[in-house]
C-alpha cells in the first residue's frame, strides 16, 4: 500500500528536460518540441507501417483471416469461433473492406492503423516515465522489428498489445488522479481485448496479480468489512476482477474433458452463475454506481462483438466458454511444438536493444525504485514467464514480451539522456572519449578474431603478422590510454554515461537493420525466425497465370473453373475469392475437363491426379508454404557451448546475424498447377504441351491387364498381416522375408502365404527397427535388412536372431564419410556374397563384404552416367550386371560388374518426390528386369536392353490393381512377387514373357 501512494521519481524531472521539451520549434510556431517530435515519429511509424502493405503474399493464417472478415462483408456472416480467437479483428476487417475495398493490403490495413496509434500512446504517460522517455518509447515502438513486423500482419496480437496499452495507460492515470473516467477506460479495453484473443487471460492476470501486491489486505478489508477502498490499486483489482469473474467459468473443463457434452455444459452454466452472482455482490458492496455502469460497458461491448452485433446468439456461450475450453485443449496440442528457451532466442534476437537497454536499466531501477518502473520489471518477468510456459508459442507472441521491454528501455534511456550533461561532454571531450571506445573495441576484436600471429605458411607470413599483430597492440595501447585520459578529464560519473550512450548510439543501426530486413527485405522469406511459415511467392505466380488463363480463354473470373483440393485451400480461398465458378474438391477428383487444377504435392495427392487427368494437362510444380529450419529445437548446453567454441560453427552463426544464412536449408510444402493442354502457355509448358510422346505411346501400347495368381495380408499388426509393406525378398528355400515397413519388423511367410515367424519392434537396439524398407536373402539364408531410418544394416540367420549390424547415422545433414548412411533403402547381393546398399540420401552406392566390412562407394549426387538423384532399388543378374532404380533422374542406370556405368533406360513414371515413391527392381534368371511405379500404381517388365516388354495395374483393390506397390522380386520358377503397400497385402504374379 505504501509502494501504491509513492509519488514516481520521474514526473517533468529536471527542468532542463521541461524547458527544451517546451520551447516551440519556431517562434512564428507555436507548437513546441515535444508534440512536433511525437507528430514526427508516429508520421515516421505510419510510412513504415503503410507503405508496400500488399506486395508479401498472405501467411496461412492471415488468409484465414481475411476470408472470413470478406464473408462477412459480402453478407454471408460470421459466427465465433474459438480456433480463430476473438471477433473483433473480423468485425472491423469487414468495416475496412466496406470502407476502402478488398485486396492484400486493405486485409492488413486494420493492424498498420492500430500499430501507428500504439506509437502515439507513449504520449500519455509522461508524467510517470518523463517527456524525454515518452518521446524515446514512442521512437523505440516504432521501430521495434518485431511490433513493426506484426504491425502489417492480420493477426490479433497488434490488438491485444494495443489493449494492454490502454490499461496501462487507464491504470497509473487513476493512480494519479482516481478519476473515474480511467476506470472506465480500463473496462473498454479489457472487455476489448477478451473479445479480441484469450492472451488477455495472460494479461489480466499481470496486472491483476500487481494489484494483489499493492493492494495488501486493503482488498480483503473492501471485500469482507465493506470499507473503502484506500489504495487506487484495490479499486482497480475489484472493478476488473469481478468483471472477468464469468470468463473463468470454463476453468472446470480441466477436469471434465472426457465427460458426457451435457455434462460440460451444465456446469459451465452453473459455474458461470456463480461466478457472475459473485463477482456482482462484490462489485456492488465496493462502489454500485461505478460497477453498475462497467458491468453494462464491459458486457454490452462483449455481447455485441461475440453475437455478431445480435445475428449469432450462440456467440455470447462461445465466447464466455468456448474461448477458454479451446486454450485449455490447445495446451495438450503444443502446436508448434517449441522448446522451453524459444522466447529467450527470438526476443533478443529481434529486440536486443531494448532488451539490453531494459535489462540495464532495471540494475538501475532496482537501487531507484518506482512505482512506475517496478511495475514495468514486474510485466518483462511475468510475461517471460507466462508465455514461455504456455505449450503453444509461436513468433507472433513475441510482441507481448517486446512492448515491455520498450516501455522498461525508454524509461531508462529517458533517464539517462536528461541526467547526462552535453555541454560538459562535449566541452571536455566526453565525444572523444566515445570515439576512442568504439576504436579500441574494434581493435580488441581484431586482435582476438587474427589468433596466434605465429601461424603462418612461411617464415615471410609470420613476419608480416607478427609486424601487423605489434602494431594492432600499440594503437590498442595508445586507444587505452586515451580513454583513460578523456574518462579522467569529463569524470567519472559522467564517462558511464557517456559509455552507455555510446553502447546505444552502436546498436541503434543494427536495430534498425534488423527491422527493414524482417519486414521488408526478408519478409517473405523464412531465413527470419519471426517469419516462422510463410506463404511462398510462388502462390502469387499462380495467380499471375491464372488470372490470365482468365482473360484468354475469355471466361473471365466469374466463368473459369478452377479445382482446388484441400491441401491448397489456404492461402487459395483468399485468392480465389472472385472466381466463383471455383470448384472446391476436399480429397476428391477434379470435375472433367477443368481448365485449371490446384492440388498438394505431399503424400502422392498430385501423382494421383495426374494419373486421373492424362495427357490432357501439363502440370508444374510450385511451392506453397516453406519455412525456417528449427535446428534449434535440439540444442542442449552442452551442443551451445560446443557450437561457440567451434571456429567453424562460431561463424555460421556471425553469418546467421548478419545476412540470416540459416544452417539448414529452408523446408517447404509444395503444391502442383495443371492446366489444360489448349489453355497453357509459357516457357514451363512448352515441353509438356506436345502430343503423346513415344515413350508414352510404348507405354499405352505395352499396358496389360495380368491379374494375380494369389494375394495374402490384410491391414495390421497380427501374423500375416502388414501396414505399408515394402521390401520384399525370395529365400533358398522359397519362403517370402518381407519388410513390414509400419510394424517395424520382418515377416517370414511360405509361398502358399503361411505365417512362420516375425521379429523386431520399434526402437533402435540389436533386431529393433525404424521403418525397415529393403531386405535381401543370402545364399546361406541369412536375411540382411536396411534399417532406413536408424541409417544402419543389420544381418539376421534364418530364424531372426540377431547376428551383427553396421552403418551410423549422420549428424545434421547427408554425409559422405564412408560405411555411413542416410536412409539406405535397398540391398542387392552378387554372386561373391558381397552386398551393394542404396544409400539413398547421400546419393550413392555402398559396397560392403558379407559381414559387414566396407569395401567401396559409388556414385554421387548429379545427372551425369554413374551419377544418381535418390536411387532406391538395386537388383544384380547372374552375370554381375547391376540395375539400380534412379528415381528422380527418371531412369534405370546399369552397371557392369565393376560398377562402370553402361547405360541408361527412361523411365515414363518416377516424376514423384513423395516419401511414399520410392521404387524397387529385381531381375529373374532370363534377364527380365522388373519394376515397381508406386505411385502410378503399376509394375513393368523390360528386357535386358531396356525395351519395355508389359505395364500392368491401376489404382484399386482387386488383384489386377494396386494401392503403391513397392517392393518386388522372383523366386526360382520366376514369379513375381509384389508388395502392394498401399492395400497392405503381397501378391503373386506369373512371369511376363
Amino acid at each position: 500500500m505504501a509502494i501504491a501512494e509513492r509519488p514516481t521519481e520521474i514526473k517533468e524531472s529536471p527542468r532542463v528536460e521541461g524547458s527544451f521539451w517546451s520551447r516551440p520549434i519556431n517562434p512564428a510556431i507555436p507548437i513546441d518540441r515535444e508534440l512536433t517530435a511525437f507528430i514526427a515519429i508516429v508520421l515516421f511509424a505510419a510510412l513504415l507501417r503503410f507503405w508496400d502493405l500488399g506486395s508479401r503474399m498472405l501467411h496461412h493464417d492471415e488468409s484465414l483471416h481475411a476470408v472470413y472478415s470478406y464473408y462477412l462483408y459480402i453478407g454471408k456472416g460470421y459466427v465465433h469461433d474459438p480456433m480463430m480467437h476473438g471477433p473483433f479483428l473480423f468485425e472491423l476487417n469487414a468495416l475496412v473492406y466496406f470502407l476502402l475495398g478488398v485486396t492484400d493490403a486493405t486485409a492488413r490495413v486494420a493492424p498498420a492503423l492500430f500499430g501507428t496509434i500504439l506509437v502515439a500512446l507513449p504520449y500519455f504517460l509522461r508524467d510517470r516515465i518523463g517527456r524525454t522517455g515518452a518521446v524515446v518509447g514512442a521512437a523505440l515502438i516504432a521501430v521495434s522489428p518485431s511490433i513493426l513486423y506484426y504491425s502489417r500482419f492480420i493477426r490479433h496480437d497488434i490488438y491485444q498489445i494495443f489493449f494492454m496499452m490502454l490499461l496501462v495507460i487507464a491504470t497509473f492515470r487513476y493512480f494519479t488522479a482516481r478519476a473515474n473516467g480511467s476506470l472506465y477506460l480500463a473496462v473498454v479495453a479489457t472487455s476489448l481485448g477478451f473479445s479480441d484473443k484469450e492472451d488477455t487471460y495472460f494479461l489480466m492476470a499481470i496486472l491483476l496479480s500487481f494489484f494483489l501486491i499493492l493492494s495488501r489486505e486493503d482488498v480483503l478489508n473492501v471485500i469482507l468489512k465493506g470499507k473503502a477502498a484506500i489504495s487506487p490499486a484495490t479499486d482497480l483489482l475489484i472493478l476488473l476482477g469481478t468483471l472477468i469473474l464469468p470468463l473463468f467459468a470454463a476453468l472446470p473443463y480441466f477436469f471434465l474433458q472426457h465427460a458426457p457434452q451435457s455434462t460440460i455444459d451444465l456446469v459451465f452454466a452453473i459455474s458461470f452463475a456463480v461466478l457472475f452472482t459473485g463477482g456482482m455482490v462484490v462489485g456492488l458492496r465496493w462502489n454500485r454506481v461505478v460497477w453498475t455502469r462497467s458491468a453494462i460497458v464491459f458486457w454490452s461491448i462483449f455481447v455485441v462483438l461475440y453475437t455478431t452485433f445480435f445475428s449469432n446468439p450462440g456467440g455470447f456461450s462461445s465466447g464466455v466458454f468456448g474461448s477458454l475450453r479451446y486454450w485449455i485443449d490447445q495446451q495438450g496440442v503444443a502446436r508448434g511444438a517449441q522448446p522451453w528457451y524459444y522466447y529467450l532466442i527470438l526476443l533478443p534476437l529481434y529486440e536486443f536493444l531494448c532488451v539490453g537497454i531494459g535489462i540495464g536499466g532495471a540494475v538501475y531501477w532496482l537501487r531507484h525504485r518506482t512505482l512506475f518502473t517496478d511495475f514495468l520489471m514486474y510485466w518483462c518477468l511475468t510475461s517471460m514467464l507466462l508465455w514461455g510456459w504456455a505449450s503453444e508459442k509461436m513468433p507472433w507472441m513475441v510482441i507481448e514480451m517486446a512492448l515491455p521491454f520498450c516501455l522498461l528501455a525508454a524509461v531508462t534511456l529517458g533517464k539517462l539522456i536528461d541526467v547526462t550533461p552535453g555541454r560538459k561532454i562535449v566541452r571536455n571531450g566526453g565525444l572523444l572519449l566515445a570515439l576512442c571506445l568504439v576504436l579500441a573495441v574494434l581493435d580488441g576484436a581484431t586482435i582476438i578474431g587474427a589468433g596466434s600471429p605465429l601461424v603462418g605458411s612461411s617464415p615471410i607470413g609470420v613476419q608480416q603478422q607478427v609486424f601487423q599483430w605489434v602494431a594492432l597492440i600499440a594503437i590498442l595501447v595508445g586507444l587505452v590510454y586515451a580513454v583513460w585520459y578523456y574518462w579522467e578529464k569529463v569524470g567519472s560519473a559522467t564517462a558511464w554515461k557517456v559509455v552507455g550512450l555510446t553502447a546505444v548510439a552502436l546498436l541503434v543501426p543494427f536495430s534498425l537493420r534488423t527491422a527493414w530486413q524482417v519486414s521488408y527485405y526478408h519478409g517473405d522469406i523464412p531465413v527470419e525466425m519471426l517469419v516462422y511459415t510463410q506463404t511462398a511467392p510462388d502462390v502469387g505466380l499462380v495467380m499471375k497465370q491464372i488470372n490470365d488463363i482468365a482473360y484468354r480463354s475469355g471466361e473471365g473470373v466469374d466463368k473459369l473453373q478452377v479445382a482446388y483440393d484441400s491441401e491448397v485451400s489456404w492461402p487459395f480461398e483468399w485468392y480465389l475469392r472472385d472466381y466463383t465458378s471455383r470448384v472446391y474438391i476436399a480429397d476428391g477428383n477434379p470435375p472433367p475437363n477443368a481448365p485449371v487444377v490446384l492440388v498438394g504435392y505431399d503424400n502422392g495427392r498430385a501423382d494421383q491426379v495426374k494419373q486421373l487427368l492424362g495427357s490432357k494437362y501439363v502440370s508444374q510444380r510450385y511451392r506453397l508454404r516453406w519455412w525456417f529450419p528449427e535446428d534449434y529445437k535440439s540444442w542442449t548446453p552442452q551442443s551451445m557451448i560446443a557450437g561457440l567454441l567451434n571456429p567453424t560453427e562460431r561463424g555460421k552463426i556471425w553469418r546467421f546475424l548478419l545476412y540470416r544464412e540459416p544452417s539448414n536449408p529452408l523446408g517447404s510444402t509444395d503444391f502442383v498447377m495443371f492446366v489444360r493442354r489448349d489453355l497453357a502457355y509459357g516457357p514451363w509448358a512448352a515441353p509438356q504441351a506436345t502430343s503423346t510422346t513415344p515413350s508414352q505411346a510404348v507405354l499405352a501400347q505395352r499396358t496389360r491387364t495380368i491379374t494375380a495368381t494369389a494375394a495374402y495380408g490384410s491391414a495390421g499388426s497380427g501374423p500375416g498381416q502388414f501396414d505399408q509393406p515394402k521390401g520384399i525378398a525370395v529365400a533358398p528355400n522359397g519362403n517370402l522375408y518381407v519388410a513390414d515397413s509400419q510394424n517395424d519388423r520382418i515377416e517370414e511367410l511360405t509361398p502358399a502365404g503361411q505365417f512362420v515367424r516375425a521379429w523386431g519392434s520399434k526402437g533402435a537396439g540389436d533386431g529393433q527397427f525404424n521403418e525397415p524398407w529393403g531386405i535381401a536373402v543370402a545364399a546361406n539364408g541369412d536375411v540382411y535388412v536396411a534399417d532406413t531410418w536408424n541409417h544402419r544394416i543389420q544381418e539376421f540367420d534364418p530364424n531372426g536372431t540377431f547376428i551383427r549390424s553396421w552403418g551410423s547415422q549422420p549428424i545434421g545433414q547427408p554425409s559422405t564419410a564412408p560405411g555411413q548412411f542416410y536412409g539406405p533403402r535397398a540391398i542387392a547381393i552378387d554372386a561373391a556374397g558381397n552386398l551393394y546398399v542404396t544409400d539413398t540420401g547421400n546419393k550413392r552406392v555402398e559396397e560392403f563384404d558379407a559381414n559387414g566390412r566396407y569395401l567401396a562407394s559409388f556414385g554421387g549426387a548429379g545427372a551425369a552416367p554413374g551419377f544418381f538423384n535418390e536411387p532406391v532399388g538395386i537388383a544384380v543378374d547372374r552375370s554381375g550386371r547391376f540395375y539400380v532404380a534412379d528415381t528422380w533422374n527418371q531412369r534405370i542406370q546399369t552397371f557392369g560388374p565393376d560398377f562402370k556405368p553402361l547405360s541408361a533406360w527412361p523411365i515414363d513414371g518416377w516424376d514423384s518426390q513423395s516419401v511414399e515413391g520410392k521404387p524397387y527392381l529385381t531381375v529373374d534368371s532370363s534377364g527380365t528386369v522388373y519394376a515397381t511405379d508406386p505411385e502410378n500404381d503399376r509394375v513393368m517388365a523390360f528386357n535386358a536392353q531396356g525395351q519395355l516388354l508389359a505395364a500392368w495395374g491401376t489404382l484399386g483393390t482387386d488383384q489386377a490393381s494396386f494401392n503403391l506397390p513397392t517392393g518386388v522380386a522372383v523366386d526360382a520358377q520366376g514369379n513375381v512377387w509384389v508388395t502392394d503397400s498401399g492395400n497392405n497385402r503381397i501378391m503373386e504374379f506369373p512371369p511376363v514373357r
